[in-house]
Order: structure tokens, then C-alpha cells, then sequence
């Protein structure tokens, strides 16, 4: 996503752009402040009402990962009753998501990030770990620790991932940016009608 917006930031003339990376629970704060957009965003029904949102950036695999021996069918949300899921703090993966969280398909536990979300899968604090974008999001987690590079057999995917999440750019509605995104699509779709965007992508597909 920040390689996207780079070449984005590249191909507009009349804006620049300024790229900070923040956790996403405070990403999320400042952008519903309207200190800033926020890249990387999903809708929801509720963020609706909050955001004018970009077309699609990228397409994100949010792929479950358990440890080997405990992998379990998945094909539904309701194949995840009554497990313990980790996700990052603040995060949300779409109204169905939501609706199921809510009516306590599942249970959520929120963590400072991906590595903290593999170390509670190894201790058994959760049942499985939602990380994403896709196979090359887990690897690049696993290396940026040890305690995962040791255990790094442990994990095991799920063949069917939980949702194919369409990532947005978002600004908040009282920061009245709907010139700047319709200028920032064009530049997206351009992007990918010469296939500059999906070389980007393919750079970090293992």
C-alpha cells in the first residue's frame, strides 16, 4: 500500500504527498479526526458515514493462520463459533464481520500487531490469527522475530481465506477531499491499465 501511494504521489502533479506510518488503532483516531486519510481502509456501514472513500486500491487475502494439528474446516463465518480470534487493535474486516462479533459468534482479541497476534497463537492465548495482505504478510512477520523464525513449522494456513478485503484510501467527510480522490482514482486505474501497480503487488508475492 505505501509503494501504491508512492507511485500515486509520483503521477499527481498538483498534490503532494506526506506518508506516516502509525499503528492502526491511532492511524484510524487521526483519520477520523481529519488530521489525514487513511490508506488501507475497509467499509463498513458504520465508516460509510464517517469517510468519502477512494476506489478500490488493492485487494487484501486475510488469511487464518492456526498452529499445525489444530486446523479445523473453514468455509464460513460460522465455522469460527466460539473460537478466539486475533486481530490487530481497532481493526475491522466488513459488516459481516461486525454483525458476527456483535452477536458473539466469536471472540476477538486485539493486539499491539502481527508478531504480538503469532507469539499469543504459540502460548495457545488464541485459536487463530487473521493476518494479511495474504502468504507474504506472514512470512515477513516470522522474520522479524526470532521466537517466531524458531517455531516458524508451527504454522499452518487454512486453505480458504477469511475474506478477500478490498483495501481503500479514506478522508474523512468534514475534510471535503472528494476533488483530490477523484483525481487519485483516475490515477489508480491508470496505474493499473499499464500494469504499474501490479508489479508493485508482485514484489512482495512469494
Amino acid at each position: 500500500m505505501v509503494d501504491t501511494a508512492r507511485y500515486i504521489d509520483n503521477r499527481m502533479d498538483n498534490y503532494a504527498f506526506n506518508i506516516e506510518l502509525y499503528p492502526w488503532a491511532r492511524a484510524y483516531r487521526y483519520a477520523v479526526e481529519g488530521k489525514g486519510g487513511i490508506i488501507g481502509l475497509s467499509k463498513t456501514k458504520e465508516r460509510l458515514n464517517i469517510f468519502d472513500y477512494s476506489d478500490v486500491v488493492y485487494y487484501d487475502d486475510v488469511i487464518i493462520v492456526v498452529l499445525k494439528g489444530s486446523e479445523f474446516p473453514f468455509a464460513a463465518m460460522e465455522d469460527l463459533k466460539k473460537k478466539k480470534i486475533g486481530i490487530g487493535r481497532g481493526g475491522s474486516f466488513g459488516d459481516d464481520y461486525e454483525r458476527a462479533k456483535k452477536s458473539g459468534l466469536f471472540e476477538v482479541v486485539e493486539d499491539s500487531g502481527p508478531v504480538a497476534r503469532l507469539k499469543m497463537l504459540l502460548k495457545k492465548r488464541i485459536d487463530c490469527a487473521l493476518i494479511s495482505p495474504g502468504k507474504s504478510a506472514l512470512y515477513q512477520t516470522i522474520k522479524q522475530d526470532d521466537i517466531l523464525l524458531r517455531n516458524i513449522e508451527e504454522f499452518a494456513i487454512l486453505p480458504k481465506p477469511f475474506k478477500r478485503d478490498p483495501n481503500f484510501l479514506g478522508f474523512s467527510k468534514k475534510m471535503g477531499m472528494q476533488g483530490f480522490l477523484k483525481e487519485f482514482n483516475e490515477a489508480v486505474k491508470h496505474g493499473y491499465e499499464i500494469g504499474a501497480i501490479q508489479k508493485i503487488i508482485d514484489k512482495y508475492t512469494p
